[in-house]
């Protein structure tokens, strides 16, 4: 056995096991659970490129900023993802959905340009986040996120 670097050429030949990871991921117990077919569908070509997109929602005050959220888009090569990066509400603004707000516009950028997949990041604690998350369609997953730092 030995590992090797695709080169671009070659990125073409790792699609049927990313159909095979796409199918394994969805729950065969959905009632409209897509086929493999339709999951080969949706896949775009591989590339070696990655490119993305900053876009920031802001709530504003007269002249003052008093909430954000950054929201990034990018193609790993397999077709449009999202991510919210950041939220924050100023602490004298809390409490009247501001946050709602600024992530409803996220995920609307996210349905505009037909992002495939989507994520947050955020504390188990942070119970406002979270509660704007899950109103805005953002629900927990099985997975584990491992993080590594350089030492």
């Amino acid at each position: 056995m030995e590992i090797v670097r695709l080169e671009p050429q070659e990125l073409r030949l790792i699609r049927p096991l990313l159909l095979d990871l796409l199918e394994s991921e969805v729950d065969p117990q959905e009632a409209e659970a897509p086929s493999r077919d339709a999951l080969d569908s949706w896949l775009p070509r591989t590339r070696d490129t990655f490119k993305g997109e900053n876009h920031v929602f802001a709530a504003r005050e007269r002249d003052r900023l008093v909430g954000f959220c950054w929201c990034v888009i990018f193609d790993p090569g397999t077709g449009l993802e999202g991510e919210v990066a950041e939220l924050y509400v100023a602490p004298e603004w809390r409490g009247r959905g501001l946050g709602d707000q600024l992530v409803e516009e996220a995920v609307g950028l996210f349905r505009t340009r037909r992002v495939t997949f989507a994520c947050v990041w955020t504390k188990e604690g942070n119970r406002a986040a979270l509660s704007a998350y899950r109103r805005a369609g953002f629900a927990p997953t099985d997975q584990l996120v491992l993080t590594w730092y350089p030492s």
